[in-house]
């Protein structure tokens, strides 16, 4: 049975500031032990394999950017034109010039 870690121990068995750890709690993916009172507030504690399961949990192989585009399904083509912004005012101005 591992030993159960206080919130500062376990934080820095992750490598992550307190603060996180607590979010990673609330939001359910990290478990953890009540060992505090009933109805009272509850005193966490973490177990050494819950963290390490964590750690398995989000392992990754590799960034998903960088991975092989080999086997993508959609055609990696656009259509563009270019526009002039420069020539309508350059006719307006020539029609003027063109008058006197």
């Amino acid at each position: 049975m591992s030993s159960l870690l206080t919130p500062a121990q376990a934080a820095s068995f992750l490598a992550v500031t307190p603060k996180h750890l607590l979010e990673l709690t609330n939001e359910g993916a990290l478990r953890w032990v009540n060992i505090g009172l009933e109805g009272k507030r509850p005193t966490r504690r973490y177990k050494q394999d819950d963290l390490a399961d964590f750690i398995e949990r989000r392992r990754q192989k590799a960034c998903r950017y960088i991975e092989s585009t080999a086997n993508q399904n959609t055609r990696l083509t656009s259509s563009f034109a270019v526009v002039d912004f420069s020539a309508p005012p350059a006719r307006a101005t020539s029609g003027r010039r063109s008058a006197s």
